[in-house]
């Protein structure tokens, strides 16, 4: 007899562990698509204010190595010579915690959509 309720309570307790962990609540989806639209109107914003003011440079990280998000293909000394470059804020090659590596993909993601977008708007510029 004991050995059966230890024997049930046991996988009782493996099958509540396991449906734990696929359950993925509907306000954490919703916070990740609110996160994404938000990014996006952000960049939005600041690809219309570079626009207004005539500024197409490029964002790029601050390191050892030069990195234009979204660009990465692309020649550095081109990107330079048809937009120019400008440095991401607190970019950085050294990260130290999961903060400050979470933050850095944060910064890399907007950066990257607003590279692309303000590209495009630079070489219709240079078209003209």
């Amino acid at each position: 007899m004991f050995k059966n309720y230890y024997l049930s309570t046991m996988l009782a307790a493996g099958l509540l562990q396991i449906s734990g962990c696929t359950y993925q609540p509907k306000n954490e989806k919703t916070g990740m698509e609110s996160a994404i639209k938000a990014l996006k109107s952000d960049v939005s914003f600041a690809v219309e204010q570079a626009a207004k003011k005539n500024d197409f440079r490029l964002l790029h990280s601050k390191g050892r190595r030069i990195v234009v998000p979204g660009l990465e293909q692309l020649d550095i000394s081109l990107l330079k010579s048809q937009c120019g470059l400008k440095p991401m804020l607190n970019s950085s090659d050294v990260v130290k915690t999961t903060e400050q590596r979470q933050k850095q993909k944060a910064a890399y993601a907007y950066a990257k959509q607003y590279n692309q977008a303000v590209y495009q708007r630079c070489l219709t510029g240079l078209e003209k």
